[in-house]
């Protein structure tokens, strides 16, 4: 997820990745800018979560370029352990 999100909601901006990680047990990552223009201070905090909500990279309130190993077998697991997108209606969708 690419987004300006601003500093003085720093915490939501985190709380809100590891949501949709969790929620659909999926890896996610959230790239956020970094800087100030004359209106907002942004404070960076590009992060990557994995699908139950591990924080496995973070760049915290600096620039810079941070990555993750993602493993596709254990995420296969997970799902397989815990099959919450089967309750999905794909319908409507």
């Amino acid at each position: 997820m690419l987004a300006n999100w601003p500093a003085r909601r720093r915490a939501h901006w985190l709380a809100l990745l590891r949501a949709r990680a969790i929620e659909n047990q999926a890896y996610v990552a959230g790239v956020n800018r970094i800087g100030a223009d004359p209106a907002q201070r942004y404070a960076g905090d590009s992060v990557v979560f994995d699908p139950k909500g591990k924080r496995l990279a973070w760049a915290r309130s600096a620039e810079g370029c941070i990555q993750a190993v993602l493993d596709m077998e254990a995420l296969r697991r997970y799902r397989d352990e815990f099959p919450a997108l089967k309750d999905m209606r794909r319908k409507g969708f």
